[in-house]
């Protein structure tokens, strides 16, 4: 099913987020750039995606990190270009979204 349209704050929230998913900008300047509090954005957020800017970025930039290692990218590689601070980060993220590890991932892509 199609969900309603996102709030307007939650709108450019979801833009700027999917604009760098890599890109590391504080929960406040995110709220400043929509013109809400942090916890209007959070409680925004949550109604209208079901979940947090925090996790919502994460999420993209697994996916990010999945279509690096689909190119052949290796796995620290893989992690920088997504925005993750290191290997086991990405991997932390990515057997909690996929269930499997991204070591995995690359090999059965092979």
């Amino acid at each position: 099913p199609r969900l309603p349209p996102a709030s307007p704050s939650v709108a450019r929230a979801l833009a700027w987020i999917e604009a760098a998913p890599d890109a590391e900008v504080s929960l406040s300047e995110l709220a400043a750039a929509c013109d809400v509090s942090r916890f209007q954005l959070i409680r925004g957020f949550l109604r209208d995606v079901g979940t947090t800017p925090h996790a919502y970025r994460i999420q993209l930039r697994v996916r990010l990190a999945r279509r690096h290692l689909r190119q052949g990218h290796a796995l620290a590689e893989a992690a920088q270009l997504a925005g993750f601070a290191d290997q086991s980060h990405l991997t932390r993220a990515f057997l909690r979204q996929f269930g499997i590890t991204p070591g995995r991932y690359r090999d059965a892509m092979r």
